[in-house]
């Protein structure tokens, strides 16, 4: 017979212990974060305005794509080529065979052609006010983070040198991200009036410009730099879909962009310049002792080594511009014709304004469902690229 061993009076309170730690942190993420997640999926199955509706299952997310899921279907099954060229191309690549190269990148292509074919089809049996806003989000994302790192790494190094008064520099880059949100969005509102005597007309004055709308300008900086408006009706839904894509983001979303650069450079900075710090000098000084110059030793081993860094302020960044709302809200006008309006913002106006808040819901887990995927295909993409220096 085995005997029965005695669990140590010891190690009982330890793990209990553990579990209270641990207990209070799990339990405030289960009633603000798991909680309201789950409890707006459960919203989305229903007609609800002010109280709980009739039960509607998949209604109101049938309704964001027309009702039609046909196209949905097909859309569906291009991104999933997509991810699956993506792994065929990552396959072939490692193990050197050139038919899985050669089938990725044909699935690559067939994939994108199918999404560039199903996505105008589906928007357009769909609600138009969430593609919109899909739209808008997107070019806000595209336009804010890539420009902020760049702006962030370069303004890190420069302020990691040996130059007069850097301490200043490092308070006032990072005054308007420490500002509140809705005080500075208002100066901003002011800079960028459409009067002309702003401060954005004038020095668009400079350049000899005429005195723009700014944030009351819903066409797109393509169409006003080419001083006509593309065509944005067509005989072929694709076409006129596109067409749209094609004048870029809306003067409007653009004045609001240049908001965004100036509050979040200095925060990227600041994490640049912690990255900085983390890199040993000695591994910058063996680089120089063996000849290589300061272009190089950016590109191969500060660019490298930051890579961790990198990652992490990418990722904060594409799903802050999906959940951006304050600034947007603030700095938004009728005028623009909802061209400023990314889907955080619709689903608020669709929440609490006309009150359905079963589709709003349902918009919202899109929305949630949009966000983990990048997040997911992001660290697919990039965890075999980070170097930790070890």
């Amino acid at each position: 017979m085995f005997e029965r061993r005695r669990f140590p009076a010891r190690a009982l309170h330890d793990t209990l212990t553990a579990y209270a730690f641990v207990g209070a942190s799990a339990l405030i993420i289960a009633v603000f974060g798991l909680f309201p997640v789950i409890f707006t999926m459960y919203v989305s199955l229903f007609r609800w305005r002010l109280s709980r509706g009739r039960f509607s299952g998949l209604e109101n997310y049938l309704s964001l794509f027309g009702n039609n899921p046909a196209y949905l279907v097909a859309l569906a099954g291009s991104v999933a080529g997509l991810i699956l060229a993506a792994m065929l191309l990552r396959a072939g690549r490692q193990g050197g065979s050139r038919a899985g190269t050669y089938g990725g990148a044909g699935l690559l292509a067939a994939s994108l052609i199918g999404i560039a074919v199903f996505l105008p089809f589906l928007a357009s049996r769909g609600d138009r006010e969430v593609f919109d806003a899909l739209r808008v989000t997107i070019w806000y994302c595209i336009c804010t983070v890539p420009p902020q790192m760049a702006a962030g790494l370069l303004l890190a190094v420069l302020l990691t040198r040996s130059i007069r008064g850097k301490q200043a520099f490092r308070v006032i880059s990072l005054l308007p991200y420490i500002a509140p949100t809705v005080a500075t969005a208002a100066i901003f509102e002011l800079l960028f009036s459409l009067r002309p005597d702003s401060f954005a007309n004038q020095l668009a004055g400079l350049f000899g410009a005429a005195p723009l709308q700014w944030l009351q300008e819903p066409r797109g900086i393509v169409a006003l730099a080419l001083g006509r408006g593309l065509p944005q009706q067509s005989a072929r839904v694709v076409a006129a879909y596109w067409g749209e894509w094609a004048q870029g983001p809306s003067l409007a979303l653009a004045s609001i962009v240049f908001y965004s650069w100036w509050v979040f450079v200095g925060y990227y900075a600041l994490v640049y310049m912690t990255g900085l710090g983390a890199i040993p000098r000695q591994i910058h000084e063996a680089a120089e002792v063996d000849g290589a110059g300061a272009v190089r030793r950016f590109f191969s081993i500060t660019l490298p080594l930051l890579s961790p860094t990198t990652y992490f302020l990418s990722l904060l960044g594409v799903i802050g511009t999906f959940k951006a709302f304050t600034h947007l809200y603030v700095l938004r006008s009728p005028a623009a014709s909802g061209t400023v309006d990314p889907i955080s913002v619709m689903i608020f106006f669709t929440a609490f304004r006309k009150g359905n808040l079963g589709y709003a819901s349902a918009v919202a887990v899109l929305l949630f469902l949009i966000v983990l995927g990048l997040a997911l295909a992001q660290q697919r993409t990039t965890e075999r690229s980070i170097s930790y220096g070890d």
